[in-house]
């Protein structure tokens, strides 16, 4: 009796700094692996080029013949497309443009597109920490706080794409100014740019890593500067409990890597701002949940899944 062959994907995490991408088999299983720099300086021109390059090389690697291509991308992205409808300057010229198009012109292969943060609560639904849930909030907290809705099984996107974009909830109204247009979002006061300018409050020497050991080492001021921290975003967090009421909160992103000094007093806070029990979960899939997400979405049972909602 003849064996089947492998089935395998290759998905892609395209962030403003690197972009990394891995054949992945059905069972999650890394086959080929590679990362290279994102080329901004050469816009979006060259962000493609070397996406196609990336793939390619990615391609050559696979012990077999692939079966689609997810890409997560940051910047919003019409996923029913796979084109960029807005992004930051982390990517010049990357707005407008037809990812999936591009990526399909190029290879033969079924191609899907989405947004990062998206693509990373994906890949933590199918094998991280939300591997026993249907439905789950995940909230990525790095340089700013980026979120996703999953719902039986499914994305939560909104009318424009723009659904679980917790970081622009308002916990400070008239606060401080957002690259939104807002003042006082969460993400001003939540995030590795925040940690910075709490950092730079208490000496204009520190950074978020120096504030993070001082915290560590028992610094007074830098411990209540974390308290508050730890308060803003616990008061974000009960608003997206009791907007969506989900049987956990997914908390990822670069920031997860130092909950030692914040987890404990996100929990007292929690406790302090609500009687309802939330549970807040650590993400665990690291900076790979991106590209095993992107390869989830390629696979039929997964579009199956979008596309019915069983």
């Amino acid at each position: 009796m003849r064996k089947s062959p492998p089935q395998l994907y290759l998905g892609v995490d395209l962030g403003g700094t690197a972009m990394k991408g891995a054949v992945i088999g059905i069972d999650g299983s890394f086959l080929a692996e590679q990362s290279v720099r994102t080329p901004v300086e050469r816009g979006r021109t060259g962000i493609l080029a070397a996406l196609k390059v990336l793939i390619a090389d990615l391609l050559a690697q696979s012990p077999g013949a692939i079966e689609g291509i997810g890409i997560g991308s940051a910047g919003r992205i019409d996923a029913g497309t796979g084109t960029v409808l807005y992004a930051t300057d982390n990517l010049p010229g990357w707005t407008g443009t037809a990812v999936t198009a591009e990526i399909a012109a190029a290879f033969p292969y079924p191609v899907f597109t989405d947004n990062d943060v998206n693509v990373a609560a994906i890949g933590e639904g199918w094998l991280g920490a939300a591997e026993d849930l249907t439905s789950f909030a995940f909230i990525a907290l790095g340089t700013g706080v980026g979120g996703a809705l999953v719902a039986d099984g499914r994305l939560i996107r909104g009318t424009k794409g723009a659904a679980g974009e917790f970081g622009h909830m308002l916990v400070q109204p008239g606060g401080i100014p957002c690259n939104c247009g807002q003042r006082g979002c969460l993400e001003q006061y939540a995030s590795g740019t925040a940690l910075n300018r709490i950092a730079r409050a208490i000496s204009p020497d520190w950074d978020s890593y120096i504030f993070i050991e001082a915290v560590r080492g028992g610094n007074a001021p830098a411990i209540r500067a974390m308290h508050e921290f730890t308060r803003t975003l616990a008061a974000g967090l009960v608003n997206v409990h009791n907007l969506f009421d989900p049987p956990a909160i997914l908390l990822g992103g670069g920031l997860i890597d130092s909950r030692d000094v914040w987890w404990s007093p996100l929990e007292s806070a929690l406790q302090e701002l609500t009687p309802v029990e939330i549970s807040v979960r650590p993400a665990l899939l690291g900076n790979r949940a991106g590209i095993l997400g992107a390869a989830r979405m390629a696979m039929p049972a997964y579009q199956l899944n979008e596309s019915t909602g069983g």
